[in-house]
């Protein structure tokens, strides 16, 4: 299921480096962005790849806590449920199976609603947007 709302293009905003600048831009990050802006689009669909992939595993004691030293800072984003909203809100998410076994993840534990695919498959469906971003 993808989201077609606006009447821009159809866009597939690609995201392979996870929690990039997580502690600096707390306030703000690429999946809270794509969720700002989809209506302005036609349809936004989101590939994770790389280490973004992480941001789709689901798991039972995951906080969205870091600690520096002897400090936790613990308002961190919370990725996971940012993919759960994109979900929601109608996009497509796929997931690169091969970067979460690479990272030792089980592909049966993806947010509901994400896709898995082969490597392969994802850059096959590029031709289906009329844009590409890498996010």
């Amino acid at each position: 299921m993808t989201t077609t709302k606006g009447r821009g293009p159809r866009v597939l905003c690609v995201l392979d480096r996870g929690y990039r600048g997580a502690v600096e831009a707390q306030f703000f990050h690429a999946l809270y962005g794509l969720l700002d802006l989809h209506g302005q689009f036609e349809q936004i669909d989101v590939a994770l790849r790389g280490a973004a992939v992480t941001m789709a595993v689901e798991e039972d004691d995951y906080r969205p806590e870091v600690r520096l030293g002897t400090m936790v800072l613990d308002t961190l984003p919370d990725y996971r449920g940012s993919v759960r909203d994109l979900v929601k809100e109608g996009f497509a998410v796929y997931v690169d199976r091969a970067d979460v076994t690479a990272l030792g993840f089980d592909p049966e534990r993806l947010v509901d609603g994400t896709t898995c695919l082969p490597s392969a498959e994802l850059s096959l469906r590029w031709p289906e947007y009329d844009e590409v971003w890498f996010v």
